[in-house]
Order: structure tokens, then sequence, then C-alpha cells
């Protein structure tokens, strides 16, 4: 083989790779210059419904007990058991105040129902449209949690 068909043997190999080089930068410009994605959409916040025994109703969000524990104490067949806020869905009062205690419905957010008698001596707060709200868990008729 001479040096000329040696030469222009090499030539296809060059081109191939030079060519594939521009192809690849065209396609990483065209990448690069198409629209930007989509910001995520902020996340649906429900808030929760409060109704007190007046028959006001507050749409509450970020609705909680003051402190670290989110818990309420429920008292109900002999024993006293601790349910979380998170795992409510309604909350029912029924019935008058007995040392502190009340007498509620409460479905969880399972389906299951617990009745007995919760512990209405804390307040409840959270924010409504007009700034920060709390009232008397012995003041409130009903809570629908909502989802935030």
């Amino acid at each position: 083989m001479t040096w000329g068909q040696l030469r222009t043997s090499w030539y296809p190999a060059k081109l191939r790779a030079l060519l594939s080089l521009f192809l690849g930068a065209v396609l990483l410009a065209v990448a690069a210059c198409g629209p930007p994605p989509k910001a995520a959409s902020p996340p649906i916040r429900i808030p929760s419904k409060v109704i007190t025994e007046e028959g006001i109703e507050y749409s509450v969000f970020g609705l909680k007990l003051p402190g670290t524990s989110q818990e309420l104490k429920l008292r109900g067949g002999g024993t006293t058991t601790w349910v979380p806020l998170a795992i409510m869905q309604v909350l029912t009062f029924s019935g008058p105040e007995d040392d502190r205690f009340r007498r509620v419905a409460i479905v969880l957010t399972s389906g299951e129902k617990l009745k007995g008698d919760l512990f209405v001596g804390q307040i409840i707060e959270g924010t409504t449209d007009l700034g920060y709200w709390n009232t008397s868990l012995g003041k409130v008729r009903q809570i629908g949690f909502g989802e935030e």
C-alpha cells in the first residue's frame, strides 16, 4: 500500500468522527435551547373545618395542639388511649363536659370509628385567613381535619 492510498483510507474514518462530533454538538445545542422544565405546582392545601358550639365555622390551616405532643387523650371502656391528630378524619362531640372530659365520636382516616370521652381541657390552634386563631377544645362541636 502506498502512502497516498494509506492517507486516503484514513479520510473516511476522520470524516465520520468529525461528522459525529458535529452532530453531537448540534443535538446538545438544540437540547440546551429547548423550553425549561415546568416547575412543580404547589401542593393543594385543604383547611380543617372547626365548628363551635355557637355554630360558627372556621377554616383553619395547620390545626394543631400547642406544644410537641399532637395526640388527644381518649378514655373509654376502662382504658385511656392517646390518639394522634394525624390519623383523625372527623371528630364530633356530643353531650356536656364532665370533669374536663366530653363524649366524642371519632372517625379515623382508615375508616375505623372510636367512641369514648375525650379530654377537652386544652386549646387547639392554627391559622385562618385573618391570622392566628385558637379556641378551647371544650367549645368545639365538630372538627373535620384537612389535608396539609
